[in-house]
């Protein structure tokens, strides 16, 4: 695979659902929305708001959520560029908000110095691929804007580092390959980026980056135990038949980053890579595969999997059945390691 042979991710329009289980998927993304909301709680610790203009891409704006970092000594002015953190929260692509981590963010932020954006990017099944990977870029272009700077938001275009977990995690792989072709139709993403600019971090936690094959064929592949504690069936296959319905061509990198083979790779400018996986979770299967075709194309990989950690377990609190302390803490102590150490390179 040549990066000069691979098609830019275009919104089209072809065969779709019957009317029954188009609105199955509607209703059904809209009760889980209103029932994740609510358990996620009030909206809150971020140091502002913001709506950013993406023409064409969801409603035609994204709402972002911006924790900025303490000044680092008192000769540092708020106009010092800073390294920036762009988030994608998990979801299936039908849900996610920028509250679900918005304690992450803040510690993230305060640990690091850095400026994290987390992203309400458009959501499925009313907003299909690829409007939640191209929306996710037109942010990322916006916070090296001058039009960022008018909003206090000053940003090292030279320190910029992509997180997401889950189908955050989907979306963080393929818009790190997206910002790493040099040459071909893709290449341009890159360049309207401007020189300045370089991603030194990918964070993919618990991602699916194999969405090209039905989750119910990549469940059956781990072991009872794995199974049992797995996303269901039923909500992971409406999740990912919601962002791709029956006219998405699935065979694609951006769609399916697993299917990007080493020789493309090796092609590309990519960013070291720090993989976070869960014991439980038959998607650390893929994730295991990626961090390796990775490691075979030169790429740094960190590496840790959770033995008794099950899928979502990083933003689990004290007061959730299945938090674990200890998994929990290690996590985000390895990733703002892993930020501090790619932001001082």
């Amino acid at each position: 695979m040549n990066q000069t042979e691979v098609h830019r991710p275009k919104i089209a329009d072809g065969i779709r659902y019957p009317w029954y289980y188009a609105i199955y998927l509607h209703t059904t993304a809209a009760v889980l929305r209103s029932i994740v909301s609510y358990i996620s709680g009030r909206h809150e610790g971020f140091d502002m708001d913001l709506v950013v203009e993406t023409p064409g891409l969801g409603a035609g704006t994204a709402k972002i959520s911006v924790c900025l970092p303490p000044a680092a000594d008192d000769r540092e002015s708020g106009t010092t560029p800073k390294p920036l953190l762009l988030v994608a929260e998990g979801g299936g692509f039908v849900l996610g908000q920028p509250k679900d981590g918005r304690h992450i963010d803040r510690m993230i932020s305060d640990e690091t110095g850095a400026i994290v954006i987390s992203v309400d990017y458009a959501k499925s099944p009313r907003y299909e691929y690829p409007h939640a990977l191209l929306q996710l870029y037109e942010v990322l272009k916006w916070a090296l804007s001058k039009e960022a700077q008018t909003k206090g938001i000053f940003v090292d275009p030279g320190r910029v580092a992509i997180m997401g977990n889950s189908a955050g995690g989907n979306l963080t792989a393929a818009l790190t390959l997206l910002a790493s072709f040099t040459a071909g139709p893709c290449a341009k993403f890159r360049e309207d980026l401007g020189q300045q600019f370089r991603q030194v971090l990918q964070v993919l936690i618990y991602p699916s980056v194999r969405c090209n094959e039905p989750y119910a064929l990549r469940w059956h592949e781990g072991d009872e135990k794995v199974r049992e504690k797995s996303l269901p069936i039923w909500a992971a296959s409406l999740m990912e038949a919601s962002y791709l319905p029956p006219y998405v061509d699935k065979e694609q990198i951006f769609i399916a980053p697993l299917l990007a083979d080493t020789a493309l790779l090796k092609q590309l400018t990519l960013p070291p890579a720090v993989i976070l996986t869960a014991g439980l979770d038959c998607l650390k299967y893929e994730a295991h595969a990626y961090g390796e075709k990775l490691r075979e194309a030169g790429v740094q990989v960190s590496a840790k999997e959770y033995p008794k950690a099950i899928h979502g377990y990083s933003h689990y609190k004290k007061d959730n059945k299945d938090y674990r302390a200890d998994d929990v803490e290690d996590t985000w102590k390895r990733v703002c390691e892993g930020l501090k150490t790619a932001f001082q390179e």
